[in-house]
């Protein structure tokens, strides 16, 4: 009876500790995604009801990527949160998403169709079997030739039937193969993402009584981000510039963030908040360290082994490591003046596959002007070339930009902001409506000699022909060559009205060409240099 007691009292005191600190497991809800250039951050709610005294709360569908350093708590009910801790769990899987679990009844389906396929061959070859198992004709009596006719027909006929429908079976085998191969290897590699670990979010909670809480979650977490994108349509060059502006949202968290509000952010947390300081750069003379010869390399080993524990108290200190950089260096999620902040009023769904989904940021139109350039000695063809103003307005971010014209595509361009000014420079592609060729005239290119010199005389002619039925504004360029030597002596003779910057040798010309216009332009020069020499890139 006494040991009774004991266990009765031993279940009591381990039934108070229950009390006192139990542990519940709840799933939370993502509500809000901001999704950064790199990384992202989840808010999440999470509902339960706690009983008196400490309850250690498991968030257990957290993601493994999430920074532990990052996670904050807030809640409404009668209860007070003592800590928060994060934790790795390796024994459980990541649940299955619902990308999976369609593939899974894909791949089901196409198994079962597979095998539907193979009882078909199966019943055709076994038939073929048949057939060719009862090729005896007639009985001891003989049979007549009438008979043997009909026989060899019907086996004929017979076998030729089954033979096509094997055939096209065989290929349909093949096909429905490849298909179930190619869903098995997409289900191996989901199934390999969810044997990753899975996070949970540990909150202790205190409370006096049995209260409902509503906890407000808020964390960090690796491997999303998003890249902007842009599509520039252009009607014709005589209306302005539509830009939608474009996000290609992704994430590899483990979780999919199914229909959920998004806000994309200008922000990098995982750069630095602070602005780096410059240390004392101090400059000196390079002073070799001279070889020891072999005496003196012997007398050194020899030291080292009759004096090993000298050696070892006279040894310079090695300069300390440099402290190790720690994730709280990348987390702090810092607004910046110039950063900016999309919200995004549609749910969207963004799978956990890495597979960027194109988030709709903002469309606007931009005053646009039109202008033609070429450059003939590179290419003959003439470029159609928008130059966008107000641009700034938008929020831009360098990035890839599709362009289409007269609703045609015509390629992509990058968009780049360091190189833009007040106006932003995008090509529209060729147009093959605008002539244009350069030509060497043999006329006026030749060598003369000089007593200790030569003097080469270089000409080109390039004709422009406009065959569009409007007016176009066309910017040309073309160059001469610069002087890397003071031996070597270009001289300009004939520009044609052309702009010459003396620095890079480049030509352009600024034409406004009517509909069915022609021009010719000439330019001349000549390089002079030292006889005997041989000149590079001369023309």
């Amino acid at each position: 009876m006494k040991t009774i007691h004991i266990f009765i009292a031993a279940c009591l005191s381990f039934s108070a500790t229950l009390a006192q600190d139990d542990e519940l497991r709840v799933n939370s809800t993502i509500q809000h995604v901001t999704v950064f250039l790199n990384r992202a951050q989840i808010n999440a709610q999470a509902r339960t009801t706690i009983g008196p005294g400490v309850t250690r709360l498991i968030i257990d569908n957290a993601s493994a990527q999430t920074d532990p350093q990052s996670i904050q708590v807030s809640g409404k009910g009668d209860a007070t949160i003592q800590g928060i801790q994060f934790r790795t769990n390796f024994l459980t899987k990541i649940p299955k998403p619902v990308s999976l679990q369609r593939l899974e009844d894909s791949l089901r389906l196409a198994r079962e169709t597979f095998d539907a396929l193979n009882l078909q061959k199966d019943v055709l070859e076994n038939e073929k079997k048949m057939v060719l198992a009862n090729q005896k004709v007639g009985s001891e009596k003989g049979t007549s030739v009438k008979e043997v006719s009909d026989m060899a027909d019907f086996f004929r006929q017979r076998l030729t039937d089954v033979g096509k429908k094997l055939l096209a079976l065989e290929k349909d085998l093949q096909e429905q193969k490849k298909k179930v191969d190619r869903l098995e290897g997409q289900v191996k590699e989901q199934n390999a993402k969810r044997e990753r670990p899975v996070g949970e979010i540990e909150v202790t909670l205190t409370a006096k009584n049995r209260t409902a809480v509503d906890l407000a979650l808020s964390y960090v977490v690796n491997d999303a981000g998003w890249t902007p994108f842009y599509d520039i349509r252009v009607k014709n060059t005589k209306n302005p510039a539509t830009l939608a502006y474009k996000a290609n949202v992704y994430q590899n968290t483990g979780f999919d963030w199914q229909n959920v509000r998004l806000t994309l952010s200008t922000s990098n947390p995982a750069l630095p908040g602070t602005q780096p300081q410059l240390e004392t750069q101090f400059v000196g003379f390079y002073e070799p360290r001279p070889v020891p010869s072999m005496e003196s390399l012997r007398s050194n080993l020899q030291g080292k082994v009759m004096g090993m524990q000298v050696l070892k108290k006279e040894a310079t200190p090695s300069a300390p490591a440099a402290d190790m950089a720690t994730t709280a260096n990348f987390t702090q999620v810092v607004e910046q003046p110039t950063s900016v902040v999309f919200d995004i009023s549609v749910p969207y769904t963004v799978l956990s596959n890495n597979r960027p989904q194109v988030v709709d940021i903002q469309t606007g139109e931009l005053p646009a002007t039109y202008r033609y350039t070429a450059t003939p000695k590179l290419d003959t063809d003439a470029f159609l070339v928008a130059t966008l103003s107000g641009w700034e307005k938008l929020n831009l971010l360098n990035g890839t930009a599709r362009t289409y014209f007269e609703e045609t595509y015509v390629g992509e361009s990058q968009v780049n902001l360091q190189q833009a000014g007040d106006t932003l420079a995008l090509g529209l592609g060729r147009d093959k409506k605008i002539v244009v060729k350069r030509e060497k005239t043999q006329d006026f290119s030749s060598r003369k000699s000089l007593s200790s010199s030569v003097r080469d005389s270089y000409s080109y002619k390039i004709t422009v022909r406009n065959t569009k039925p409007e007016a176009v504004d066309l910017m040309l360029f073309d160059q001469i060559p610069i002087s890397t030597d003071s031996r070597i002596e270009v001289e300009l003779d004939e520009r044609s009205g052309a702009e010459h910057n003396a620095e890079t040798g480049r030509l352009t010309w600024n034409l406004a060409l009517k509909p069915g216009e022609s021009r010719d332009l000439v330019f001349r020069y000549t390089v002079k240099y030292p006889k005997g020499k041989q000149l590079v890139n001369a023309q």
